[in-house]
């Protein structure tokens, strides 16, 4: 292999490298956002439940038998959402670590589609971006 070829190719495996550990970054953040919704979503939850709690004492000593089977019934359910959530949290979590071992095998597999690909990417954000601007400042004056 000549020189400029060993350049070349170790420059498209440098990119690929950039653009894994890109992807990689960009997972791990999606994971990281996905964590703080349902960690905001089970804290929401976690306060309702109080409520609902607290409610369900007041139900307790002020209404019959029947009434409280209902407030447990409730609680049954806020417990259920719970789960619901660390359930939906662990699936979007995994979902996310698949896409990111795909996303690695694919750029160390195909690094020059990978590179391709990212920069079809990247031009097409400059141009929407650059068009969204262009929009806004038109509609500004």
């Amino acid at each position: 292999m000549n020189p400029t070829a060993k350049n070349i190719a170790t420059a498209a495996q440098d990119m690929a490298d950039t653009g894994a550990s890109a992807a990689e970054v960009a997972m791990s953040r999606a994971v990281g956002k996905a964590d703080d919704l349902m960690n905001d979503a089970q804290r929401v939850t976690a306060e309702t439940e109080k409520h609902l709690q607290s409610g369900v004492r007041h139900l307790r000593e002020a209404i019959p038998a029947t009434i409280a089977r209902a407030a447990h019934s409730a609680e049954d359910l806020a417990r259920a959402g719970i789960e619901k959530a660390r359930a939906a949290r662990a699936v979007v979590a995994d979902k996310a670590h698949q896409l990111n071992d795909q996303t690695t095998s694919y750029v160390r597999r195909e690094p020059t589609k990978a590179i391709l690909i990212a920069m079809a990417a990247g031009a097409t954000a400059a141009l929407v971006i650059g068009w969204a601007t262009r929009n806004h400042r038109s509609n500004s004056h």
